[in-house]
């Protein structure tokens, strides 16, 4: 059976950015230079800014699943509430009446499994990974999402890179980064990530 749970997904995680690091940036890096990048730095930073903004998508949205199918079967297998199954019980909306009346455990399944459905379309819908984006993920599912100021800048950082390159490269992209400040702003990323992670686990789900 596949192993799933926050541990699982910053490995996966670490993994990724390691390899695509050393692909593309460990050949730029050196002693501090002050002078414009050269194309093949671009276009090398770019590579690593987009493939490192998809496997942070990867690892949220696995972080998500794994948060909201744990504690849809915590209820669903143990009637086991934790604090994950009242965040997500406080996002719904009251069940409509039915016949015949459930029972509280089938009205609290129903509404846990409504719950996840709507999650999951969030994370299908791939809305990306702005700090706003990870509130509005993650608050419904009971886990905190880090608030730190200079992992947070780092994040719009690379998201801002990241479109910039995928979406205005016909214009040319607008923020251009060495190789040295793109590593940077990518090992703040991991550091958020490891705290979301943490945040994750925290909640035993």
């Amino acid at each position: 059976m596949k192993r799933t749970g926050p541990k699982v997904e910053l490995e996966a995680l670490r993994r990724d950015v390691k390899e695509i690091e050393s692909h593309f940036v460990l050949s730029h890096l050196g002693p501090p230079n002050l002078s414009t990048p050269k194309r093949k730095e671009i276009l090398d930073v770019a590579a690593y800014v987009v493939l490192v903004h998809g496997a942070l998508e990867n690892f949220i949205e696995g972080l998500a699943l794994w948060v909201v199918g744990r504690s849809v079967s915590s209820w669903t297998m143990q009637r086991r509430t934790t604090r994950s199954t009242a965040s997500l019980l406080l996002y719904q909306a009251v069940p409509p009446d039915t016949e015949p009346v459930p029972s509280v455990f089938d009205n609290l399944r129903n509404a846990l499994e409504e719950a996840k459905e709507s999650v999951s379309r969030s994370v299908y819908d791939n809305n990306g990974i702005t700090p706003d984006h990870l509130r509005a993920l993650f608050l419904p599912l009971g886990v905190n999402v880090p608030t730190d100021p200079v992992l947070t800048a780092s994040l719009d950082l690379l998201v801002r890179m990241r479109h910039e390159w995928a979406h205005r490269y016909r214009f040319g992209a607008k923020v251009i980064k060495s190789a040295s400040d793109a590593q940077t702003t990518v090992s703040d990323c991991l550091k958020l990530a490891e705290k979301l992670s943490a945040e994750a686990a925290a909640v035993r789900p």
